[in-house]
């Protein structure tokens, strides 16, 4: 009698992830599905994360409009190398679109059709910029796209709230990036809404002000400190095996 085959469990003990399964989304709380956001989304999308984060990068958005906002990293997913396009864009001087390609916009789908959360996480463009300056670290810029992320916005539809859809995205959106071997997801939020405690329940370490973390040391052997600005509140989480 053959043996059943086991189903390949990512390091977070959950079934691995496809590209499929993002795209078709995966079972999250009341009903609600988690999946990547879709083209015809992008006006809903956006209107949802404004009431989050006021200063979206634009271009994210427009790429989610256009098809092509996260499509490297649903490819990574079914296989393909992150590296290969993204040394390909550093050398046509197109790093600006290529972020686009290496961020995740999710979404949470009732059962209704209806998208009542969505979740933006990118490539950190503070990061990039201060390692981009760093003489003799050019190769590191690629590396920062590849290792870390920062969680831009999460929000939830007013009358879909306190039923677990926000911690919903944000496990999903770990899962994505833990199973693709990045390193580090941050964020921030402002200081006023009082979501330390929320992102703490998630897993996520929450800073003082005036706290920051290191982010340089492990890339590229150099201290970079990297924490939020006035009035915002930085919280993040390292991939267990790397700290």
């Amino acid at each position: 009698m053959a043996k059943k085959a086991k189903k390949k469990a990512s390091s977070s003990g959950l079934v691995r992830l496809t590209k499929q399964k993002v795209v078709d989304g995966l079972a999250g709380p009341d009903g609600v599905r988690i999946r990547y956001a879709l083209p015809e989304e992008a006006e809903a999308v956006t209107a949802l994360l404004k009431t989050a984060a006021d200063n979206l990068e634009t271009g994210h958005l427009e790429a989610l409009a256009d098809g092509q906002c996260g499509t490297w990293l649903l490819d990574a997913l079914a296989g393909t190398s992150l590296i290969d396009p993204l040394v390909r864009a550093a050398t046509a001087d197109r790093l600006r679109p290529a972020a686009a390609s290496m961020s995740l916009p999710l979404v949470a789908q009732d059962r209704d059709g209806q998208v009542v959360g969505a979740l933006l996480a990118v490539p950190s463009g503070t990061i990039v910029s201060t390692v981009s300056r760093l003489q003799g670290h050019e190769q590191h810029v690629l590396l920062s796209m590849l290792k870390y992320a920062k969680i831009k916005a999460v929000a939830v539809r007013d009358d879909a709230r306190g039923r677990g859809i926000g911690a919903a995205l944000l496990n999903r959106c770990v899962q994505v990036y833990w199973q693709l071997d990045y390193m580090l997801l941050f964020g921030e939020f402002e200081t006023g809404r009082d979501l330390g405690e929320y992102y703490t329940r998630q897993g996520f370490t929450v800073l003082r002000p005036g706290q920051a973390i290191d982010v340089g040391t492990l890339l590229a052997g150099v201290p970079i400190q990297l924490g939020a600005g006035p009035g915002e509140t930085f919280f993040y989480r390292w991939r267990r095996s790397v700290r």
